[in-house]
């Protein structure tokens, strides 16, 4: 027999569950019945929390990532904004990234997600543009327009992951080699000065 917990418990279970499956399977893969024996309990019983499958799927990916981010920016206001910076674009692991990837290429399909997906991009942007704003004002970086350096240092990044994790082009030294120096140039910090700075903790650790 199920064990029985409160309503918010049982949906916060049947949510990291789904997380689970999604790093071992990818979010086209999992089913309501997957979410079931994962949890162990009756199939029908999803649907008194969500009406679909891509519902769910979509809830419990806004969840992790809002998660994510928040401990992501707690951690990034706590050190001094080279170290952030370089923590921000440092290579993340790889089940954290293959999601992602996975999440952009469901969006399509998946409108719930999709919402999910492009609210969450700009959460990246908007947090990686205050430590932008925290490196300007130390004199650490300059910037003309913190948002512009944002938005394409963040398509640049993303892109690059790809080609680390999704496809194998690169391995993580080269990809952090990359990025750093783009981030350098575009912000007008010294070369070497993000691989050489001290690291904060690894972000992108919500799959563990």
């Amino acid at each position: 027999m199920a064990e029985r917990k409160s309503s918010e418990e049982r949906r916060e279970q049947i949510i990291g569950a789904t997380m689970r499956l999604v790093a071992r399977k990818g979010f086209a893969s999992v089913t309501l019945r997957d979410v079931a024996a994962e949890v162990g309990i009756v199939h029908g019983l999803i649907r008194h929390y969500f009406v679909s499958r891509d519902e769910l799927v979509a809830a419990a990916f806004d969840h992790a990532v809002t998660a994510e981010l928040a401990s992501d920016e707690a951690m990034l206001s706590g050190v001094d904004p080279i170290a952030a910076l370089a923590a921000w674009f440092k290579t993340t692991p790889e089940d954290h990234y293959l999601v992602w990837i996975d999440a952009w290429s469901e969006a399509p399909r998946n409108p719930a997600l999709a919402a999910a997906v492009a609210r969450h991009h700009r959460d990246c942007e908007r947090i990686l543009a205050a430590v932008i704003r925290r490196a300007v004002a130390a004199g650490a970086a300059s910037s003309v327009d913190v948002d512009a350096d944002s938005r394409m240092l963040t398509a640049l990044a993303d892109g690059m992951a790809v080609q680390h994790h999704a496809m194998g082009m690169v391995d993580a030294a080269a990809a952090d080699e990359v990025v750093f120096g783009a981030v350098e140039a575009r912000l007008a910090i010294a070369p070497g000065t993000l691989a050489a700075a001290d690291r904060a903790p690894a972000r992108g650790q919500w799959l563990g």
